[in-house]
Order: C-alpha cells, then sequence, then structure tokens
C-alpha cells in the first residue's frame, strides 16, 4: 500500500514539472511593440501611461478595413523588430490610408513597410539613417516639453514638400516628429519607436512625448494600440459581413418562425375537431349530396351534355322534316329549368329519340325485304 502511494506521488510530481516547463514561454528576442508586451521591446508601460492619464486606451483587432466603423480616433501603428512576423499587405496599407483619409489620426513610429515595388511611390513620410545617435539639443514646437530624449536612434525623417508636413521634434541631424495633412485625417510620424519602448519610457521626457503623441485630438475620441499588425487579428463574426438586403430577409425569417411558435403554443382561435359528434342520418347525407350536386350545377351540366349530344346526333341524321322538327324541339329545351325534374327527363327523352332516328335512318337493313334476314334480325330482338 506505501509503494502504491508513493508511485502516485511521484507521477503527480512529474506531471507537476512537466506542466510548469511546458508553460514556460521564450522571451521575445526584438522589440515587438505590443500594448501587451511586458518585456523590453514592448508598449505595456506606453499603455498604462494613457490610462494613468485618464484615457481608456484600446487594442486594435481586426483588418484595417474595419477602421470606419469601430469608433477610433486616434491609432498607434508601430511595426515589430527584426524577426518578428508581421501582418501587412496592399489591402491593409489601403485601408489605413483611407481611414486617415476619412478623418482619423494615425501615429506611425518608425517605418512603414513597403507594399509596392517601386519605394517611391509610396506617399508620406519615408526615413533615411544618420551615423550614430546625435545627443545634441532638441528643437521645435514640442521641444519645450520635450527637451530630453535619449535614444533617438539612427532614423531621420524625409519630408517631401508636397506634404506640407510641420516639424514638430528636431535635432542637428534631422527631423524626429513630423505631423502632416492627409484628406481630412492627421499623420504623426516618428523616426523612431525605440524611445518610446518599456526599457526606455522612463527616461528623460519619453513620457511626455508618449502623452504628446497620443493625446486625441478632440475630447472625447478613442485611443487603440494596433494590435494586427503582429497578426493579432480577432476575425469578423459572421452576421457583420451580411448586406443590408440579406439582413432584412434573414429577420423576417426570423419573425416569420416567431410567429409560427407564437401560433403553436397560443391558440388563435376555436378548436376544429377532427371527428363529428355523432354520425349523420340518412337524410341529412342525401341533403348534404343534393347541396353538394346543387353547388357544382350537376344538373345544369347534364342538361347541357345531352342537349350536346342530341346536336352531334342530328348533324348525322338525313335532313328530312320530322329531323328538323326534332332538332326545333331539342333547341327550344336548352331555355328549360335545369332544377326541373320533368323538363331533365324530357330532355333526355328528345336525346334518346334522337340517336333512335339517327341509327334507323342509317340501317343497312332497312330497306331490304328478305325474309331470311328479317327473320334473323327478329331472333336477335328475342
Amino acid at each position: 500500500m506505501k509503494r502504491d502511494l508513493l508511485a502516485a506521488a511521484a507521477l503527480l510530481a512529474l506531471l507537476l514539472v512537466v506542466t510548469l516547463l511546458s508553460s514556460r514561454t521564450e522571451p521575445p528576442r526584438a522589440a515587438t511593440h505590443a500594448s501587451t508586451d511586458y518585456a523590453f521591446g514592448g508598449y505595456r508601460a506606453w499603455y498604462e501611461l494613457e490610462q494613468r492619464e485618464g484615457y481608456t486606451p484600446e487594442r486594435f483587432r481586426r483588418h484595417h478595413d474595419a477602421l470606419a466603423e469601430s469608433g477610433v480616433t486616434t491609432l498607434i501603428v508601430a511595426f515589430p523588430g527584426g524577426g518578428i512576423a508581421e501582418t501587412w499587405n496592399a489591402a491593409e496599407a489601403h485601408a489605413l490610408a483611407q481611414w486617415v483619409d476619412g478623418g482619423g489620426r494615425a501615429v506611425v513610429l518608425g517605418a512603414i513597410p513597403g507594399t509596392s515595388p517601386d519605394a517611391t511611390r509610396e506617399r508620406g513620410a519615408r526615413l533615411r539613417t544618420v551615423e550614430g545617435e546625435q545627443p545634441g539639443a532638441l528643437r521645435g514646437p514640442w521641444s519645450a516639453q520635450v527637451a530630453v530624449l535619449g535614444h533617438r536612434g539612427t532614423a531621420r525623417l524625409i519630408l517631401p514638400s508636397a506634404l506640407h508636413a510641420q516639424v514638430l521634434l528636431a535635432d542637428a541631424s534631422g527631423a524626429l516628429v513630423a505631423r502632416y495633412r492627409s484628406g481630412r485625417g492627421t499623420y504623426l510620424a516618428v523616426a523612431s519607436a525605440a524611445a518610446l519602448e518599456n526599457r526606455y519610457l522612463g527616461e528623460g521626457d519619453a513620457a511626455r512625448l508618449a502623452y504628446l503623441l497620443a493625446r486625441p485630438s478632440a475630447p472625447g475620441g478613442v485611443i487603440a494600440f494596433d494590435e494586427a499588425l503582429r497578426g493579432d487579428i480577432v476575425e469578423k463574426p459572421w452576421y457583420r459581413t451580411l448586406d443590408a438586403p440579406e439582413l432584412l430577409a434573414l429577420a423576417i425569417a426570423a419573425l416569420a418562425g416567431l410567429l409560427w411558435l407564437v401560433y403553436g403554443i397560443i391558440p388563435l382561435g376555436p378548436p376544429v375537431r377532427i371527428f363529428a359528434p355523432r354520425e349523420p342520418t340518412s337524410a341529412e347525407f342525401l341533403d348534404a349530396v343534393a347541396a353538394l350536386y346543387g353547388r357544382a350545377e350537376a344538373r345544369t351540366h347534364a342538361r347541357d351534355a345531352l342537349l350536346a349530344e342530341a346536336h352531334r346526333t342530328l348533324e348525322r341524321a338525313p335532313r328530312t322534316a320530322e329531323n328538323a322538327a326534332l332538332l326545333a324541339r331539342i333547341d327550344a329545351a336548352a331555355q328549360t329549368d335545369p332544377a326541373d325534374d320533368g323538363a331533365l327527363i324530357a330532355v333526355a327523352h328528345l336525346a334518346r329519340l334522337a340517336r333512335e332516328e339517327t341509327v334507323r335512318a342509317t340501317d343497312p337493313d332497312r330497306h331490304r325485304a328478305a325474309p331470311a334476314r328479317r327473320i334473323g334480325r327478329d331472333r336477335r330482338r328475342r
């Protein structure tokens, strides 16, 4: 018994060790610039800084064509460092540019990967590399608040004259932060994303720079860190992919199903008996059949059928005075009341008389007086 307990304890300890070893995650080998990353190259400290300043930052985890309906007014775009996968293509770049042109505000830190073979066709600010970091004084409208900025990096902004950009922060090597319009929106271009990483945010005036960059342009604006760049994308739910006609059809179908359920639960009228409370009598049955025939106008149909048959019969008969008189009687019978039993029987009699006259007129043995044939006919009639 003691041996079994020891074996069970050893097995549980082994499972615990395996679980702890498998749950360990390797630290990132490069700067991720993710707002959830506490490591050296993350932006978690910047995210918490915005919370302490009274804002409610969000994380954007959808494709960039959903920016227009997300309610985000300021989007912080920072691509990860080398060796970390990123999700970026021409469609995402076009969607981001359209959102800015429609009134959005994009804070772009570092370089945005090009999506066309010709890099010169990429619109917006570009980067150039300088030799070593310059520790000199900062200048520009923001230099009064950001006077000390370490780890500026070796990248500086290239601002084409067509942008009409305003340099907000610069040093002797070139522009570090610039702002320019695009459509109804604004870009804030930052040469290096390193100064705002977790490891450097507490040095100098880096935190003030982070606050100035993410500060909403209007009260009530929504700040969001772009996490979709690193592939952290939550796909759009199926009902968000439906257009207005499809949503209307789905709503009508749902309403019809709901009404069907309500109709099955709540009776909307008196119950219908499947079986009669008693068997009908013979008189009631005959009355019902008579009423059915009356509604179907069976008498009228019978009269018309008899008259039509009589007309067809007389058309094959010889044109004699007797047949002409019979045809006149048949035409007159068409005006009789079909509800009168006597009149209906008279019509049937006329139809039979017309058939007999036709048979008599077309009988091949009518003009033959041979006794044998007459005897034969008489025998057949008997």
